[in-house]
């Protein structure tokens, strides 16, 4: 069946199965189902789909969606892996992830810190609880933190922390990211174990950026972000 066919069994354009082809968008779970149905599959179709599930994935699953980002939108309970220091990596990875596939785990963590020095702008929010929880040792953590205030000074660079005290932000459903690029659609996704997922459907990329234009509006000044990063790792890992 050519694209051209298999784009009327769809009801899509030949444009986008060839886009669904090479990569450069990904379909939707209702255009997964219809392909399906058209190439009489047997199922494979939607196991490979299951393979942009972020929740049943590893990390080079995040690394291939960050690849080539121009822009990053970012909220998180925790500290985000681009942000993190190696030690405190390890340490917070070691928790999750069987000890057979740490050191994978943490090397391509690692080697998707490169992205920063390539983004137009990333920023990225983080709840105030991540500056308390200790993973590693108060070393660790000292220089975790010292590393966050490095980070949030480069040009292309913003953070922002989530006080304890500001609650009325839609930042409780969970972890939310969109990536922009240059050449092909922004997506939005979800990490986490379970609950992982990956669209560049229009609409939910919009929905999910206004979702962090709020946790934007709530958080913290970037100049405060940084005074309040300062004032725990000063009163709680210096003393």
């Amino acid at each position: 069946m050519n694209q051209t066919d298999l784009a009327q069994k769809v009801l899509c354009s030949r444009s986008h199965i060839s886009d669904i082809e090479v990569g450069n968008v990904l379909p939707t779970a209702g255009e997964v189902r219809l392909i399906e149905e058209a190439l009489d599959a047997d199922g494979v179709l939607a196991e490979l789909f299951d393979l942009v599930n972020i929740g049943i994935q590893e990390s080079a699953i995040v690394a291939d969606a960050e690849h080539d980002a121009l822009g990053m939108t970012v909220w998180e309970w925790r500290i985000h892996g681009l942000l993190q220091t190696p030690d405190y990596m390890r340490a917070a990875m070691s928790t999750g992830v069987p000890a057979d596939r740490l050191d994978r785990e943490v090397a391509i963590r690692k080697g998707r810190k490169r992205v920063l020095g390539t983004l137009v702008t990333g920023w990225f929010m983080l709840d105030e609880a991540a500056l308390w929880r200790v993973y590693g040792s108060r070393e660790v953590m000292r220089d975790q933190l010292a590393h966050l205030e490095e980070v949030a000074a480069l040009p292309n660079i913003t953070v922002q922390v989530m006080p304890f005290t500001h609650t009325r932000h839609p930042g409780g459903d969970g972890p939310l990211e969109v990536i922009e690029y240059a050449d092909k659609p922004s997506i939005w996704f979800t990490e986490g174990p379970k609950a992982g997922r990956l669209s560049d459907d229009k609409r939910e990329v919009m929905l999910s950026m206004d979702t962090l234009n709020q946790i934007r509006i709530a958080a913290l000044t970037p100049v405060d972000s940084i005074g309040l990063i300062q004032q725990v790792r000063r009163q709680r890992y210096e003393q």
